[in-house]
């Protein structure tokens, strides 16, 4: 079986996309086949924000020095020039299913953000970097039913029984955009 839960705590964010959780050595691993490079971010427990690689002392000699580029943190901000630090966010239990080409999941958002949200389920169906859709039910959270567009860009195994989807959301509407914003205002966590 896999590493235990609790050695599963890092992350990176390298080429749009965040990946993991994962285990020190999957993430060195990652590093010595060229995932990611020095000026990528990676997140642990423990720290407060996401960090450069290259900042990293206990990683500090895992990039392979071709890789090695000294690169102002401000560059890697994304292209709109919003801060690298994700969107607020709040929790909910929303009813959703999901679906793609090939495969329909059901279960219900724990947290949302105008970038994404993480969709809890028993059913293991999708993987990183699947393109899905969701329909949101009608609830007390976000009101009237929504559909949006999704990418997977992480997953987990949730108490042994349910499996967690980190999704980055695409092609959000204004409108959409707006009920969920307005949903953050009045709910999100202190």
């Amino acid at each position: 079986m896999g590493a235990a839960l609790n050695e599963r705590i890092w992350f990176y964010y390298a080429n749009e996309a965040q990946v993991g959780p994962m285990t020190e050595q999957e993430l060195r691993l990652a590093i010595s086949e060229g995932a990611l490079n020095s000026s990528d971010f990676v997140y642990r427990e423990g720290f407060a924000d996401w960090q450069a690689l290259s900042s990293v002392d206990e990683l500090g000699h895992a990039a392979p020095q071709s890789h090695l580029v000294s690169v102002p943190i401000q560059h890697a901000q994304p292209k709109d020039d919003k801060p690298a630090r994700r969107a607020p966010r709040a929790v909910i239990s929303e009813l959703v299913v999901a679906h793609n080409d090939n495969f329909v999941a059901t279960g219900h958002i724990k947290n949302i953000s105008t970038s994404g949200l993480y969709f809890e389920t028993e059913d293991a169906v999708f993987k990183i970097n699947d393109e899905i859709k969701l329909t949101l039910k009608e609830g007390k959270g976000l009101g009237k039913p929504m559909h949006l567009k999704a990418v997977v860009v992480r997953q987990a195994r949730e108490k042994g029984l349910h499996i967690g989807y980190g999704l980055e959301l695409r092609g959000l509407d204004e409108n959409s955009r707006a009920r969920i914003a307005e949903y953050i205002k009045r709910h999100q966590a202190s």
